[in-house]
């Protein structure tokens, strides 16, 4: 008799009510009348429970089943979650709840579907539509009902037209918003429902810790965490040593925990690093902190033990202008001190720098100081180079390779001969560039013909295109000149002469003929 008073006051209201303003203006009221007009009409009440409606049981209208609500889902399944095929259609909260701490609690609809049927302005179609039965939950008057109440918010969803009767309804202690982004924010209040409550929704959150592992100045700590009162994540906090440590949220992708608990997602997982964590053992507990009714969990505890030894990292490990660049930081967990870093090639120290450079960078992700960086540069031998960079370690532990590479240096010059053009007067005109490694500054260029010494020029003219191919060595290493070398058929060699380390360079030679 409701479900048909229902859907005749339904297709009334149709011509005068437009159905956003039904869903979001009117809904309660509308629905009300609806459902029961002459009870709401005649007696003041709440919109949602407007009738004593025993869903065709034999329920004293004092039972549960009769109050007008509908039971919550944790009775049905065990889980505070909509049952799958379900859609949220609206929320509705209490202020100042004591199962929320003393703030908001928030309660959802779930709805069944329409499947094929209409429902004209409404919004509200029968559950025959969706093959959804109207009952007292788990056949008890000591429960509420279940598929009975032709109802809709209209906070939720509002883009799918039609909606069924409500399956069950689900309760958090946050807002609906923030964790199903088919619900606005509009506001329904019905405090009546304050002391509305089942055991089954004081699930703890639960979950485990995968693993606490040792890393260069701290611990990695990593696992999964749920609250069965919600699909979304939750925060999780991290202690050593009993001392809190890290507030984190478990939200990291973890689809081996979404098969094993089906309904839930699988946005749970958590890894955190936690940094400036002493040299030694320590003892490392994690929480899974609730987001709705029930309490805070512990969900393991694992021991590990932080390295005493120095850790870093090389940025940058070159030759630059014929020396070896090495750039990097170290700290060591002993002291906030800066320490010393040793630099070695084929097993022989090339020198030492102090780790006492400014980087934020560093001081921000290990919170012992900005001034553990370093950056210096070596003579490098000419050849092969095994380099090798050490931490050397303060207090316990010991010394510790930061990096290792294997370099070639050649330390003999580089350039080009472009051009050896007769000029008359038994004269070669010689132009080209000319590098040495170890050096930005020019050197000289000797002038060879038939195996004879005729003249030396100076790498030291502009020339733009050698800088921008080598910028550390900069424009100025051009030559161009006149050279006397007899006449007739001349083979004209060029060398760069070398600097330092390694030999001279014979850059190219030509035959010409000198009038």
């Amino acid at each position: 008799m409701t479900q048909r008073l229902a859907e005749r006051a339904a297709r009334a209201l149709g011509p005068r009510v437009g159905r956003r303003g039904f869903l979001t203006r009117s809904a309660m009221v509308g629905t009300a009348l609806a459902a029961a007009p002459s009870t709401y009409i005649l007696r003041p009440t709440s919109a949602y429970a407007a009738v004593c409606n025993c869903s065709g049981s034999r329920c004293d209208c004092g039972a549960q089943c009769c109050d007008g609500y509908t039971e919550f889902c944790c009775t049905l399944s065990g889980q505070n979650r909509c049952p799958p095929g379900s859609l949220t259609g609206g929320w509705w909260k209490v202020d100042a709840s004591n199962f929320c701490g003393g703030g908001a609690r928030y309660y959802v609809d779930c709805n069944a579907p329409c499947g094929p049927c209409g429902c004209g302005s409404s919004g509200i179609c029968g559950g025959s539509c969706s093959g959804t039965p109207c009952f007292c939950a788990g056949g008890s008057c000591g429960n509420r009902k279940v598929g009975c109440t032709g109802f809709r918010y209209g906070q939720c969803n509002q883009h799918v037209p039609c909606l069924g009767p409500i399956v069950c309804r689900v309760v958090t202690c946050v807002p609906p918003w923030q964790t199903d982004g088919a619900c606005g924010t509009a506001t329904r209040v019905d405090n009546a429902t304050r002391n509305h409550h089942r055991p089954c929704l004081t699930g703890n959150p639960f979950g485990r810790v995968d693993s606490v592992t040792p890393i260069a100045g701290g611990l990695r700590v990593s696992g999964w965490a749920i609250d069965p009162n919600t699909t979304g994540s939750i925060p999780v906090h991290v202690y050593v040593d009993g001392v809190g440590r890290a507030n984190i949220t478990a939200n990291r992708n973890r689809p081996d925990v979404g098969r094993a608990h089906p309904g839930s997602g699988s946005a749970h997982g958590y890894s955190v690093e936690i940094h400036d964590v002493a040299p030694g053992a320590h003892s490392v507990c994690v929480y899974g902190i609730s987001v709705g009714e029930g309490g805070n969990t512990l969900l393991g505890c694992r021991n590990a033990t932080v390295s005493a030894n120095p850790f870093g990292a090389v940025d940058i490990l070159r030759v630059e202008t014929g020396r070896l660049r090495v750039r990097g930081w170290a700290i060591d967990p002993n002291t906030d001190n800066p320490i010393r870093i040793d630099v070695y090639s084929n097993g022989r120290g090339l020198g030492s720098l102090t780790a006492n450079r400014s980087r934020p960078d560093v001081g921000r992700r290990y919170g012992r100081g900005d001034n553990h960086g370093f950056d210096g540069t070596f003579a490098i031998p000419h050849g092969t180079n095994d380099i090798t960079v050490y931490a050397i370690n303060v207090g316990a532990g010991g010394h510790v390779v930061i990096a290792r590479t294997r370099l070639v240096f050649n330390a003999k010059p580089f350039g080009s001969l472009d051009v050896v053009q007769p000029v008359g007067g038994g004269r070669v005109r010689v132009g080209g560039w000319a590098i040495d490694p170890e050096t930005t500054g020019p050197i000289r260029i000797d002038v060879y013909s038939n195996s004879r010494g005729r003249g030396s020029l100076t790498a030291d003219q502009p020339r733009s295109d050698i800088g921008r191919k080598y910028p550390a060595y900069g424009p100025n290493h051009g030559f161009t000149g006149n050279i006397t070398v007899g006449t007739g058929r001349q083979n004209v060699c060029v060398y760069a002469i070398n600097v330092g380390q390694g030999g001279h360079t014979l850059l190219a030679c030509r035959t010409v003929d000198v009038t």
